[in-house]
């Protein structure tokens, strides 16, 4: 006999479909979109402002649950006396095959054994059927709040893949200043001005340099596969992703975690659930559990808000600081350029402080991907998924 069991997932590694989005099966029928959003979610283009109707669409996770919560609805009902009725109907059941034989039957001990399970299932049953308190709504908000939750984890791979890239071309410069420094300390060498020690630790610091872009390519390809895999591309897939928008910090104005709190309660899948639960439950016992746990989830749910709203104006201060830093690194390469246009700097300094510019624009991309990040988080909250724990 079936008894149902939920296994709300939002891991990367159950997410793989056979085929990439243009092929693959959608969750919705063809009609629940129009054509032009069906071409955009199956062209061969990944774009951030796409990746929750990827995830609805084309998730397995999201699919099973999907399944899960149609096949709930159809074998146990919508209500929570729906569901109740179930479990003692199942319980009815195994009584009514629950039959003890004679004592002189050989089988006797082994039946026995097997009609005591039996009844002790049954009376688990009977049990689960008294302390219900789910129904399919409780379940399909559990199911959409792991949809959303792995939106959320789309994008922030897309973030920490665009991230990467960065971080891929830090390494590259870091990698041609090593080289330019080994370069340097071999001529010196030659001329008696450097030690052959010091031409082992610049080519060792080259050496370092070189695995440090392997790591950056092979952090941007893990990343890529699990993005690919989770929206459903398979993991070789080679469509074009797009960058993620930039910051608008004008954004920043219309957060105010006092004024967003109630529409963050309103939204929030955990606080709907437990209000549901509550409203389901008969026992005073239970009514009180909930009811704390509820005050619990609101006063998280407060702080959480707040927490993010901190974390944006950080995150604007950082953005700030990098953008004053590559102003100041774009003055410096300014007059270097002026000194050696004077014969006053060697080509290898001026060459140095183009790649401090470098550096520092690659750095206030960085802080602009973590501030957008942080705006994201804070939407999401109020959207519903302010963390409870």
């Amino acid at each position: 006999m079936k008894i149902w069991k939920r296994a709300l997932s939002v891991s990367i590694t159950g997410v793989m479909l056979a085929a990439a989005p243009m092929t693959a099966l959608a969750a919705s029928p063809e009609f629940a979109r129009t054509s032009e959003e069906w071409a955009r979610l199956r062209d061969n283009k990944m774009e951030y402002d796409e990746l929750e109707d990827l995830i609805a669409e084309y998730n397995t996770t999201v699919q099973t649950n999907q399944l899960d919560l149609n096949e709930f609805r159809r074998d146990y009902g919508d209500t929570k006396d729906d569901v109740s009725d179930k479990y003692r109907d199942m319980a009815n059941e195994i009584y009514a095959n629950i039959s003890y034989p004679d004592s002189d039957d050989p089988t006797y001990g082994y039946v026995v054994a097997s009609m005591l399970s039996a009844e002790i299932q049954a009376k688990n049953m009977e049990k689960q059927a008294d302390d219900n308190l789910e129904d399919s709504e409780i379940i399909g908000w559990n199911y959409k709040q792991a949809e959303k939750t792995l939106v959320t984890v789309a994008q922030s791979n897309m973030v920490t893949l665009e991230k990467n890239q960065l971080s891929l071309k830090q390494a590259e410069i870091a990698r041609a200043q090593a080289q330019m420094s080994l370069t340097s300390a071999e001529t010196r060498a030659a001329i008696g001005t450097a030690t052959q020690v010091d031409v082992l630790n610049a080519r060792e610091a080259l050496q370092t340099a070189e695995r440090n872009v392997e790591s950056a390519k092979s952090n941007i390809e893990n990343v890529r596969q699990k993005l690919l895999v989770m929206t459903g591309w398979t993991y070789d897939a080679q469509p074009e992703i797009c960058q993620v928008p930039a910051a608008d910090v004008s954004r920043i104005q219309g957060m105010d975690p006092a004024a967003d709190r109630e529409k963050a309660l309103e939204n929030n899948y955990t606080l709907l659930v437990n209000k549901k639960k509550l409203k389901n439950a008969e026992s005073g016992t239970t009514k009180e559990s909930l009811q704390k746990t509820i005050a619990d989830n609101e006063q998280k749910i407060g702080s959480a808000l707040v927490t993010n709203y901190q974390n944006v104006l950080a995150a604007k201060l950082a953005y700030d600081q990098a953008a004053a830093e590559l102003e100041l690194a774009r003055r410096d390469l300014q007059s270097m350029e002026l000194q050696f246009q004077q014969g006053k700097a060697s080509q290898n300094q001026l060459t140095t402080q183009q790649y401090d510019l470098q550096n520092k624009e690659l750095a206030m991309k960085t802080a602009d991907l973590n501030l957008f990040q942080t705006m994201e988080t804070y939407d999401w909250a109020v959207k519903g998924l302010a963390s409870v724990a």
